[in-house]
């Protein structure tokens, strides 16, 4: 029987394969009694059909049959006729028209630039940095002489980039949007740490050093528009949505005369 029904949906499967595609409903597949599979139905409910292998095809083919011939029979047995089953089939099919009638508003809402700007700008406090980004160097000398030569050198300098090469400095170790510190013994805490002067020279490592943050981005700060531009557009698209979607619900309620006869609320929750 197996190998019956496997020449059989061989067969489907060429049928599929070599038929136009214009017709409304195409040929039929394979059919349980009088219920018939039609090329139109599998490519509804299964889009990628084209896509997949024979074994694939012919599982999908054989989940069909069973499935509508155990129908048959609850329908047979006037299972269908069942009060629960009716009231749930009915509950699935409003669900259903709600969701899909709202979607079709969904599907044609569009946000413009000055929208996605608006809700940036009116809700910065979901585009923080969250984290504390530092950029500077770590600069080490041959010994306490340089050090202290170029410390009292530079006392008053503002770095607002990284210093350049120094006959006075042995080695420049740069550090770029860390958000921690490179060196906890020079540098405790980017944090805390002054922006554009350099540290007190101290000993680390075995070596005089001192350290300088050029650039710090604090955790609180608003990340620019270009960096969260995408997050702003699916934000503000949901926002849009949720607003169109209240106004529509509003206008249908009060266009229908709505009722209430029955207090079914209790004392206590009034």
């Amino acid at each position: 029987m197996k190998f019956v029904f496997g020449i059989l949906c061989g067969f489907c499967l060429l049928a599929l394969t070599a038929c136009d595609l214009s017709f409304k409903e195409g040929p039929v597949v394979v059919s349980v009694g009088e219920t018939k599979l039609y090329e139109s139905d599998i490519r509804t409910m299964a889009p990628d059909w084209v896509n997949w292998n024979d074994r694939e095809k012919l599982a999908f083919l054989n989940h069909w049959i069973n499935e509508e011939t155990i129908y048959q029979e609850a329908v047979k047995s006037g299972f269908t006729d069942d009060s629960l089953l009716q009231s749930q089939i009915q509950t699935t099919i409003r669900k259903l028209t709600v969701d899909n009638f709202l979607q079709t508003f969904a599907d044609t809402m569009m946000v413009g630039d000055a929208e996605r700007l608006d809700y940036y700008n009116n809700h910065q406090e979901l585009f923080l940095r969250g984290r504390t980004l530092a950029s500077g160097a770590i600069i080490t000398f041959k010994d306490w002489n340089n050090a202290n030569v170029y410390c009292r050198g530079h006392k008053d300098a503002v770095y607002d980039s990284l210093p350049s090469p120094h006959y006075l400095v042995k080695k420049i170790e740069p550090f770029d949007t860390v958000t921690a510190t490179p060196d906890s013994c020079i540098l405790p805490s980017i944090v805390e740490a002054p922006v554009g002067k350099i540290t007190p020279m101290k000993v680390c490592g075995g070596a005089w050093k001192v350290a300088v943050v050029v650039n710090r981005l604090d955790s609180a700060d608003v990340l620019p528009y270009a960096e969260v531009a995408e997050d702003v557009a699916a934000r503000a698209w949901v926002e849009h949505q949720k607003i169109v979607m209240d106004r529509l619900k509003k206008e249908w309620k009060n266009a229908r005369p709505i009722f209430s006869k029955i207090n079914v609320f209790s004392e206590k929750d009034k």
